[in-house]
């Protein structure tokens, strides 16, 4: 019976284009969700049909769900006769199992002298590979004259095994597969994956074995299938099931590079992972995976910035809290009018510099500092005192070392808040157990590759590959240099001629103004950060990440982290929208793909829905943060708690019983201070749309610093109302 079914799912994926029926399905489902939550469609339904429909709905979107896996399993996972796709699998397999031999820079070398020892099947009409440790083309007649000096790296005994692992992989390549093998942009593992992958599973396990092999090319399904279960636990079926659509039919989520490939999705899924434990307030767990996220890719450690500026609320309010206190005990001590007087004039002139200073340093100082190509501390300091843009660098300074000093005194702020248990520690969790994760693998690193080379090789690599203009790339960098033409118009020309080219030079000339748009781009994050829930922070790291770096198309699968912000409120037709987006920008890249093949306007114009999706997103998050701001606002004057006690009041709760009061009242120990405080019953939230969805408000019971007394209660909806609640 299992073979009859799969064969019949075959069948069906071999007959229609599920790449398109599957998303529109889905998205037919979500505005079904989206009707479904509306007071009238819910007041003629009533309660009970109304529970039926929503669960019902769970069907189809589960047969959506089991069609999505079947796609992407059947789509070209077989067009070479093998579920393993051995042109990926050279790479990071030959990677991390002779990296000690072939390091960054010699694979090529190395894999092409193997061949001609074994019967040189390699054949390209350029006669040229690509060499790793420059980027260009070399002749293959040069490397081959040169064997003696690539055999060196291996004894004897390596030489023979590489030899063996080389005609493995090259007898499961066509020519033509084998001759752009050699010619690609090689291995991009950090060393640290090389030494984990490479200790524990490639060197374990040989080409010999069949069965060997293909669990590891069962890995990243494995991974998938996790994921999955993960999601299901904090977010629930329909979630899940609708994260299964995405990823079994979205273009850059295709078959061509991840799938049959060798844990090519594992830093993803930790990062989705991290998202799914900071919703059920695990923040240890979270900061342990994104820290080997970060680890194993490096660019992962933008999403840093959500959940940071999260941190980065809390401790100002905390100081601010402190600030008033002190301005409160002056106040007692009834100093005369004059001194009064000169206080507030020295705060006000203090602050009026330093705003006027801080816009100056930002343009006149750090803005070019970050567009030049060095970098250095020698040279931002040199561009601090030149007093560049009529600034004086009096004035520079003042506003460099005021920074430096409000931080130092914030970061004594926050240890002391931390220690006196002051300020919410679930943060301060996360980044420990991030920190840790990294120091300890970096450390064991540096013990495994004996030293930094390893590392000095790497980072070589990733500065080549970084300066690299590849047109299968995605993100804003690529919109930035994309250029029509001054003539160029939309209107006139049919959709098939909008396409730009690359202008690569732009990026430098223009790099004030890329760098103040990434300005920008932090700012508004950081804004947005403000109040929303800490998962869906984490989340929001995906703005500047699209801004700031721009990886290959495939590398696009991190669009599952995105994803988690919109899925999980789809009855509500914002975020529905947003979703929906999703699906049409997975559905379009195989429609830009049928027009201009893999070419620059194909993922130009890939980006430019990226990025109408990631602003989308941020739109709605300021939208979130401003009304979760009114509502506290509101929820205080509904306390009468009196005007310039707001901070003292949300920093308050109290230790002793988690009932509320009958009055309010502003106690002075302990102080918490958190984002957010629990909500009154009159002013809560909707409930939770999605019926399966655990309540947040369960603490995370086993952290005895994130118990209910020290950790806001979020409420069990994931639906923030546009609007403050009516009283």
């Amino acid at each position: 019976m299992v073979q009859s079914f799969l064969a019949f799912l075959n069948q069906i994926s071999a007959t229609y284009q599920l790449r398109f029926i599957l998303p529109v399905a889905a998205m037919i489902i979500v505005a079904a969700y989206y009707l479904l939550n509306r007071d009238s469609v819910k007041e003629w339904l009533g309660e009970k049909r109304l529970l039926f429909l929503r669960g019902f709905l769970l069907a189809p979107l589960f047969i959506l769900a089991m069609l999505s896996v079947e796609n992407y399993r059947y789509t070209d996972y077989y067009r070479y006769d093998s579920y393993l796709n051995a042109y990926e699998f050279y790479h990071y397999y030959i990677g991390t199992k002779y990296a000690p031999e072939v390091g960054y820079s010699e694979m090529y070398m190395a894999s092409l002298v193997a061949d001609s020892e074994t019967g040189m099947k390699w054949k390209h009409k350029s006669g040229t590979i690509t060499d790793l440790a420059v980027g260009k083309k070399v002749s293959t007649k040069k490397v081959l004259a040169d064997a003696d000096l690539y055999k060196s790296r291996f004894t004897p005994e390596r030489w023979e095994e590489f030899k063996k692992d080389i005609v493995w992989f090259k007898d499961r390549l066509v020519t033509a597969r084998w001759g752009g093998v050699l010619r690609d942009k090689g291995y991009n593992g950090t060393p640290v994956w090389t030494m984990l992958v490479g200790g524990l599973l490639s060197n374990r396990i040989s080409t010999d074995n069949d069965k060997g092999m293909m669990f590891l090319a069962l890995l990243d399904p494995l991974l998938i299938l996790l994921t999955f279960l993960l999601v299901v636990w904090a977010f629930g079926p329909r979630t899940a099931f609708l994260m299964l659509v995405l990823l079994g039919t979205n273009y850059m989520m295709k078959y061509w590079h991840m799938k049959g490939a060798y844990l090519r999705t594992d830093w993803v899924m930790c990062m989705v992972m991290t998202v799914c434990f900071l919703r059920k307030k695990h923040y240890a767990l979270a900061g342990a995976f994104t820290g080997y996220a970060v680890i194993s890719r490096i660019f992962p450690a933008v999403l840093l910035f959500g959940i940071g500026a999260r941190f980065f609320w809390l401790i100002l309010d905390y100081c601010l809290m402190l600030l008033r206190k002190g301005y409160e005990t002056l106040k007692v001590k009834k100093p005369r009018k004059d001194q009064q007087l000169t206080v507030k004039a020295t705060i006000i002139l203090f602050m009026v510099l330093l705003v006027w200073g801080s816009y100056a340093f930002i343009t006149a100082v750090a803005l070019p500092w970050m567009g030049s190509p060095e970098r250095s501390i020698r040279g931002f300091f040199d561009q601090l005192v030149s007093g560049a843009g009529g600034h004086s660098p009096f004035l520079q300074l003042f506003t460099f070392l005021s920074w430096t000093l409000l931080s130092v005194l914030g970061a004594l702020a926050t240890l002391r808040g931390l220690w006196r248990k002051e300020i919410d520690r679930r943060y301060f969790y996360f980044f420990v157990s991030f920190t840790l994760v990294v120091a300890v693998l970096l450390g064991a690193s540096l013990l495994y590759w004996k030293g930094t080379d390893y590392w000095a090789q790497y980072s070589a690599k990733i500065a080549r590959h970084n300066t690299d203009i590849s047109t299968w790339r995605v993100g804003f960098k690529y919109i930035f240099m994309a250029d029509f033409g001054a003539d160029f118009s939309f209107l006139e020309k049919s959709f098939t001629d909008w396409q730009p080219v690359v202008r690569s030079a732009w990026y430098m000339e223009k790099h004030l103004e890329w760098w103040r748009i990434q300005f920008l781009i932090l700012a508004l994050t950081l804004v947005a950060c403000r109040a929303v829930k800490d998962y869906r922070a984490y989340i929001l790291g995906f703005v500047p990440l699209f801004f700031l770096v721009s990886p290959t198309y495939y590398y696009y699968i991190m669009l599952l982290v995105p994803f988690l912000f919109f899925a999980p409120r789809i009855d509500h037709g914002r975020y529905a929208l947003g979703l929906g987006l999703m699906y049409i920008t997975g559905m379009a890249g195989f429609g830009f793909y049928t027009l201009w093949k893999q070419n620059y306007a194909t993922y130009y114009w890939l980006s430019a829905l990226v990025m109408a999706m990631t602003l989308y997103m941020l739109f709605l998050a300021m939208l979130e943060t401003s009304t979760a701001l009114m509502a506290r606002k509101r929820q205080l004057a509904l306390a009468g708690v009196p005007s310039g006690c707001e901070e003292e009041a949300e920093s308050v709760i109290s230790e002793s019983s988690d009932k509320e009061p009958a009055e309010p009242t502003i106690t002075e120990e302990p102080l918490r201070i958190v984002p957010g405080l629990e909500p009154k019953p009159e002013i809560e939230a909707e409930a939770e749309p999605e019926a399966e969805a655990e309540t947040e408000a369960e603490a995370d019971t086993s952290n005895p610093d994130t118990s209910p007394s020290s950790e806001p209660q979020d409420d069990s909806s994931d639906d923030i109302p546009l609007a403050p609640p009516a009283e």
